[in-house]
């Protein structure tokens, strides 16, 4: 058995005990967020003297995650200029349960939730909602053609929901809003609470293979997930419009109102328009390492630069069309591509790591192309003591040039962990990587960077590689 199909056994297996625990209670009344503790006495003034504000938030492709060494996300970003603003430091604390996220509010131990968190009634009783950042509806997330369609009919109309199981979060604003389309409609719904431990993204993958019928997700979060998983239908929407917003205790008057004034600068709103386009809107999203073209090729050439490579390869020992193969693959040999994250020139570097080997964004191609082989070479150093086997490592290599090294290097201690090889990279440390957008994989002991879109590094490897056989076979030295 594969390793991903054992991992989808696993998560099947424990997600089938869940329901059976919770069968009795599936159609019972609506449960809010859990007891509380009373919100602590601690305010702007209490932030300023500590000198920093505390993040609660969740590992994920929308709100905090690590992308080429970088941190990125749309709250991270925003609350690190709110943070900038107050003249303070800013902590994250990553968690995945929405309901501990309330708690240790109130207690204390953060003092702001931003989590992509819908404004609800029941919240708006325990916590103080921001101005809100954007709306968003909720949609329904179902695979395009359902592996059963006897026993799984595609939904097309909200009237068609309590035909099939939809696992849901208790304590989500998604399980409320079933609870309440249930009600309306006087016909019992299979609603089906998914265990903590199983994220939201982990029900949408689940969906995509099948192994569950559906869920539920807001729309902006389908955009991203959409392009990962293009069998699924998340069309469908379940509700109007609703606010999303950032959280603070209920008696954090003087955070909330400095909060608030701050997202209503111009600039402030401005920036938050940016970042919604940078990570939510589709169109921007899409970057230049996507569909799976190899180049047309003529006249014995590969690209105007081909003598740019020639002179640079050499220096980190590569056949100078496997550098042209992963320049095609990163930017389509176009010198002012800008992917969504920022990345940016033939090399498609991020600011920061270009910088640090020698190139700006308002440099020509050649500055590029000596940065990007720089960097080459410190990650084949970073590799060489780790994977000893020169064609493994450019393997390494290349997953690194794409995500960072340090999702690689989880991979490899998940590879280990699941007693595979962890200087191998098809069959065993791109199998494990593929395993680090799962919740109970990125959380393990061991593993320090956290989610990642697995996909992209896993195809990136495969798609060079393939290309560069390409050229090989079609290009004379």
């Amino acid at each position: 058995m594969s390793l991903r199909a054992r991992s989808a056994l696993w998560l099947t297996i424990n997600m089938m005990v869940v329901f059976g625990a919770f069968l009795s209670c599936e159609n019972g009344p609506f449960h809010r967020e859990r007891q509380l503790p009373s919100p602590v006495e601690f305010d702007l003034d209490s932030i300023k003297a500590r000198g920093k504000l505390i993040l609660l938030t969740e590992n994920s492709a929308s709100t905090y995650f690590l992308y080429r060494g970088q941190t990125r996300g749309f709250d991270y970003e925003l609350v690190k200029d709110f943070a900038r603003s107050l003249g303070v430091k800013l902590e994250v604390r990553l968690l995945s349960d929405v309901d501990k996220m309330f708690e240790l509010l109130n207690r204390g131990e953060g003092d702001l939730i931003a989590s992509n968190l819908t404004v609800t009634p029941e919240r708006s009783e325990i916590v103080g909602f921001s101005a809100p950042l954007y709306t968003s509806r909720e949609v329904l997330v179902q695979r395009l053609s359902p592996p059963d369609s006897a026993a799984y009919p595609h939904i097309t109309d909200t009237a068609q929901l309590h035909l099939i199981p939809i696992w849901v979060h208790k304590y989500s604003s998604f399980y409320s809003r079933l609870k309440h389309m249930e009600t309306q409609a006087g016909i019992p719904f299979r609603i089906q609470e998914a265990p903590g431990q199983i994220s939201t993204e982990d029900l949408i993958r689940l969906t995509a293979s099948g192994e569950l019928s559906a869920t539920v997700t807001d729309e902006n979060l389908a955009i991203i997930q959409q392009e990962e998983y293009p069998e699924l239908d998340m069309s469908l929407a379940i509700s109007g419009d609703e606010q999303i917003a950032w959280a603070v205790r209920s008696n954090s008057s003087q955070l909330l109102e400095a909060l608030n004034s701050w997202l209503g600068r111009p600039a402030v709103k401005r920036k938050t328009a940016r970042l919604y386009s940078k990570y939510f809107a589709s169109e921007l999203r899409t970057d230049f390492r996507g569909p799976y073209v190899l180049p047309n090729l003529s006249d014995n050439q590969i690209s105007v630069y081909d003598s740019l490579f020639k002179k640079y390869s050499p220096q980190i020992g590569w056949d100078w069309k496997l550098l042209a193969a992963l320049v095609y693959q990163e930017s389509r040999f176009n010198p002012n591509a800008v992917s969504w994250s920022g990345a940016f020139g033939l090399m498609q570097m991020m600011p920061e790591t270009a910088y640090r080997f020698g190139c700006d964004s308002g440099q020509t191609e050649e500055p590029s192309i000596r940065a990007g082989v720089k960097y080459i070479q410190y990650l084949d150093r970073m590799w060489k003591d780790k994977v000893t086997n020169p064609d493994e490592r450019l393997k390494f290599v290349l997953a690194s040039y794409n995500i960072g090294p340090g999702h690689i290097l989880d991979a490899r201690h998940i590879a280990k962990h699941m007693g595979m090889s962890d200087t191998i990279w098809d069959g065993n440390v791109a199998e494990a990587l593929l395993l680090k957008s799962q919740e109970k994989y990125y959380t393990m002991p061991g593993v320090k960077h956290g989610y990642c879109n697995t996909r992209e590094p896993y195809h990136f490897v495969r798609k060079i590689m393939a290309v560069y056989e390409h050229y090989k076979q079609h290009i004379k030295e």
